[in-house]
């Protein structure tokens, strides 16, 4: 039997069935026949989070800790959080957090994956909070790898389309308005682009970009699975 994946979802829940998708399509590929992943999902109301992220951040690490412990209360053998931005209250909270199941934290991962790649420069996609902080791309800087993130219009622009993903609406302007973006990035030097929102994957893909796409939850899901089956 394989280990138990805890997955922190509905954060936002247009992008939390990808989750489901991506860790049950990794087992299939690897165990054939008619395996699938255990998952705990554990989806929460995200809105008491979401309404703190404009004023009110200094709430958001006590609260996401209180989902993690019940989460964790359910005993899975590895977890996982399915939204990048909420990986920087969670490093806040880290050492306060029961240590009974490994976590797969996306910045590292994507870290990992980039130095192992060899990149050299990277474009940085998220929330406009995911791309202005810096807690997201310190790391990879740190690792000797340049981060680029878009000019003031063009993150606008990314949170004002995330925006509207993340309630459940996609238009089919996106995804040329993204490409066009990618290109300009591209033209620019950049040869990766990471996508550090889960709703960008839902709306841009490979055949868009001659970047390698990043995406960091399909590095938190094969890590999952890597552990499962261990």
């Amino acid at each position: 039997m394989t280990k138990l994946i805890g997955v922190l979802g509905g954060t936002s829940w247009p992008s939390t069935p990808s989750v489901y998708r991506l860790l049950n399509e990794e087992v299939q590929k690897r165990l054939g026949g008619h395996h699938s992943a255990r998952i705990l999902l554990y989806s929460i109301d995200y809105d008491a989070i979401k309404s703190r992220y404009s004023g009110r951040c200094d709430e958001i690490p006590a609260l996401l800790k209180a989902e993690v412990e019940r989460l964790l209360q359910c005993r899975p053998d590895c977890y996982m959080i399915a939204n990048n931005t909420l990986h920087k209250a969670w490093n806040a909270v880290a050492d306060e957090l029961p240590k009974a199941a490994p976590f797969f934290h996306a910045v590292r991962l994507t870290t990992d994956e980039l130095t192992a790649r060899g990149a050299k420069r990277v474009l940085l996609l998220g929330t406009r909070f995911t791309m202005e902080d810096g807690f997201f791309a310190a790391p990879i800087e740190a690792a000797g790898i340049r981060v680029d993130i878009p000019d003031e219009e063009d993150r606008a622009r990314v949170q004002a389309m995330q925006s509207r993903i993340a309630a459940g609406e996609v238009d089919e302007s996106f995804g040329p308005a993204f490409a066009e973006l990618l290109a300009k990035y591209e033209a620019q030097g950049c040869e990766a682009v990471i996508l550090a929102c889960t709703e960008l994957p839902m709306v841009i893909d490979q055949s868009m970009t001659g970047m390698r796409v990043i995406d960091p939850l399909v590095l938190q899901c094969r890590a999952c699975v890597d552990y499962a089956l261990s």
